[in-house]
């Protein structure tokens, strides 16, 4: 790892030393807990340092999250082959656990398949942890795939000033039961560019901050006109987590996207007691893009109130179209946009998401 110097002349905090996280530090399977979630635009994501408090005692949730790290043993039968006790020992996974990272369920949301459930399968080591495979559930059967190119999402031990980068590489083939494929291109840079004094509504910790950029490029081979591969270039997107030694999950996590050149939030959560007077769901905003692919409308169903909606195209600029809101529904008139892959964000009261349409 690389030790860099970073943020120096920031408010100081005294009293708490600089700490270091290894892998007994991070999920393991059979664990789970509740995150408590929210969206503030105007949260403070980008200041850091060396000895610094940050203070968010102040964040008022909207709803809870359950995360829930699973055992190998539950996946299924083709998944423990692929990364249980009998598979070669880089893809011996530690764990699975449900992921929103992979947006393949709008993109193929036309095909005569069903596309549930996708879940990561991760690695743990005293090295590192690492991103070993995915697992989709299509037609009701988990078909899992290893990943070409492993990511690495930590290096350990884990210290101030450390900076890292990795890639990953997955191709998934649906044949025989269906004649399409996806391909995921990945680059991630990480570097742990604070250390002090984390204060949310859970408590006071030590801790580490880190930040995460990731790129990511996919790919879609579709069974139109003799076949054809679309390509998916999804926006950059930023992770910022506080990070401490007496909790296996974030103390804080703040997600934020790049869309038209400006870095946006784009979801909060931070660890929590459960309040039975927050909804828990597996994820804080549930969205349904219909006809897709669209012709002339398509229309957004979302389990909160839609507070606005915009269409972008591949190159980043948004497109002019005529947008309707009506509670928890939204349409948008795509007659005059070219047929094309769009971004379309759906930003509501529980949160904004970004998913991908295809224009016919």
């Amino acid at each position: 790892m690389n030790k860099l110097l970073l943020f120096a002349g920031l408010v100081p905090f005294a009293g708490f030393g600089q700490i270091a996280l290894t892998n007994t530090n991070f999920p393991a399977a059979n664990e789970q807990w509740i995150m408590s979630t929210l969206l503030d635009l105007n949260i403070d994501f980008a200041t850091t340092g060396a000895n610094y408090n940050w203070d968010f005692t102040s964040l008022q949730p909207t709803g809870q999250r359950f995360a829930d790290y699973k055992p190998v043993s539950q996946a299924s039968t083709l998944s423990n082959l692929l990364f249980g006790t009998f598979a070669p020992a880089e893809y011996k996974a530690s764990y699975f656990n449900a992921s929103t990272d992979i947006p393949l369920e709008d993109l193929t949301a036309s095909f005569p398949v069903t596309i549930g459930g996708i879940s990561g399968f991760s690695k743990t080591s005293a090295s590192a942890l690492t991103m070993v495979g995915w697992e989709f559930v299509i037609n009701g059967t988990g078909i899992p795939v290893r990943s070409d190119t492993i990511e690495t999402r930590y290096e350990f031990p884990l210290e101030y000033g450390d900076a890292y980068d990795s890639r990953g590489y997955t191709h998934l083939n649906m044949n025989p039961i269906y004649d399409a494929q996806w391909t995921q291109h990945r680059y991630r840079q990480s570097t742990v560019d604070g250390w002090g004094v984390i204060s949310t509504p859970y408590g006071t910790f030590n801790c580490l901050r880190i930040h995460h950029i990731v790129r990511e490029s996919d790919s879609i081979y579709v069974p139109v006109a003799g076949g054809t591969w679309i390509g998916i270039p999804l926006p950059e997107y930023h992770e910022y987590e506080w990070r401490a030694a007496e909790e296996k999950e974030a103390i804080l996590r703040i997600n934020t996207s790049v869309l038209l050149g400006n870095e946006t939030v784009s979801g909060v959560e931070y660890r929590a007691h459960f309040d039975p007077t927050l909804a828990l769901n597996e994820n804080a905003i549930s969205l349904e893009l219909f006809p897709n692919p669209a012709n002339s409308q398509l229309t957004v169903r979302s389990n909160s109130e839609v507070v606005s909606l915009t269409v972008v195209n591949q190159q980043g600029q948004q497109v002019n179209s005529v947008v309707s809101l009506f509670g928890s529904l939204a349409s948008v008139d795509l007659q005059t946009v070219d047929a094309g892959v769009y971004y379309v964000t759906v930003k509501t009261v529980s949160g904004t998401a970004t998913r991908l349409i295809v224009k016919n």
